[in-house]
Formats: structure tokens, C-alpha cells, sequence
């Protein structure tokens, strides 16, 4: 058995798949596609498949990686070759190959944000000495986080009428930031609901380095 991760795009209208049914999209394409998946043991066996981070429901991807686990070898550009060949619109394999990092080691994301608003509000925000904002725990409390912090490597630029920010987010652990808590802040700062597009760049290792 070998595992492998498939690095894969999820932009379009795939944006809108939840995870739960990206899970079963994803499986019904490796069948489909004939790849010599390894299944659980068990009497409800089911192909294993597994996803570092999975994307908030309306976010884009570029680099999302799945890991499966093959019964024999198969040469990797076959392998992305026949996925492409089944996922639907949206859902594209840009490579596979043998997994090097483990899930502990996924540290960050990194984020292009597209916030409809000036950039001059939002360098104000991101100037504030504190960016304090509700965050669901996951015993489905909540407690308040000041973004301020992990928004200081923030760039933003100005295209038109919307400002763009980049920004790298703790991603993978305990201490998960969604960008979607920074847009909820500068909501309540500027009274109104702030439209907004969301694209994960890329996931990475605590050096800097992809996460592959």
C-alpha cells in the first residue's frame, strides 16, 4: 500500500460544495476513474480518503490536498489524468505524488482576500490597536479574539473598488484562524455587512514551505 496526495483546485461554482459532499464527490470520482483505491476493513467498508484542511463553504482553492491509499502502484500523472477525466466542473487535479509532510505539520494557510470596500478602511482596521471578535470553540462556545495579532503580515492593495488582502493564518490546529472572523470585525466596525471572496493560496509547514 502506498499513500499519496492529490493536490487539487476547488474554485467556481465548486465553492459551494460543502466538505461533506466534496468527500462524496471525490470518492465516487476515484471509483469511477478506476484507481486501485484501498477500502477500511470492517462490514461498512469505504475508500480512505482524507483532507488536511478542509475549505469553509464558499471559499476557493487553489492548492487543497487529499490523501488516498492505493492497493498497487500507479504512475502519478495517469492518476491525475483519470481524475480529471470524472470531477465535475470546478474540481481539478493539478498533481499527485507520495505525501511527505504529516498532518501535525500543517501550520498555515495563506489567503488572498477580496473585501468590497476601500482599502483605506481597511489599513484603519488593521491600525486599530486591538481587533477583538467572537470565535466559536469547538465544545461550541465562544470566546473573543483579538485578530490583531495574526494579521500583522497583512499586504493590501487597492484594485478599483475593492481592496485585496494577502495574509498568512495559523491553520491546522488548536489555534485556527478563519478570515472570515477578520470580515465579521471590520463589519461591526463599519456598520454594514462587507461582501467578500475568499481564495486559499496554498497550506503550509511551520518553516514556510508548502505543505505536501
Amino acid at each position: 500500500m502506498k499513500n499519496v496526495r492529490i493536490v487539487f483546485s476547488k474554485t467556481g461554482r465548486a465553492k459551494y460544495v460543502s466538505h461533506l459532499d466534496l468527500v462524496r464527490t471525490m470518492s465516487r470520482a476515484v471509483r469511477r476513474a478506476g484507481i486501485p483505491l484501498w477500502y477500511t476493513e470492517g462490514f461498512n467498508r469505504h475508500p480512505y480518503l482524507t483532507f488536511a484542511a478542509p475549505l469553509s463553504l464558499g471559499y476557493e482553492g487553489l492548492r487543497e490536498t487529499m490523501d488516498l491509499r492505493l492497493e498497487e502502484d500507479m504512475p502519478y500523472d495517469r492518476l491525475v489524468e483519470r481524475l480529471n477525466e470524472v470531477l465535475p466542473e470546478g474540481l481539478t487535479a493539478v498533481s499527485a505524488a507520495e505525501a511527505v509532510c504529516k498532518a501535525g505539520q500543517l501550520f498555515a494557510a495563506e489567503y488572498r482576500i477580496t473585501l468590497y470596500c476601500s482599502a483605506e478602511a481597511v489599513r484603519a482596521a488593521l491600525a486599530l490597536p486591538e481587533l477583538p471578535v467572537e470565535k466559536k470553540t469547538k465544545k461550541k462556545t465562544t470566546k473573543t479574539v483579538d485578530l490583531k495579532p495574526y494579521f500583522a503580515n497583512a499586504t493590501v492593495k487597492e484594485t478599483g473598488e475593492t481592496a485585496v488582502m494577502t495574509v498568512t493564518l495559523p491553520s491546522g490546529g488548536a489555534d485556527n484562524i478563519n478570515p472570515g472572523l477578520f470580515v465579521t470585525a471590520l463589519s461591526g466596525i463599519l456598520g454594514s455587512e462587507i461582501r467578500v471572496d475568499v481564495l486559499r493560496l496554498r497550506l503550509l509547514q511551520a518553516d514556510g514551505t508548502e505543505f505536501l
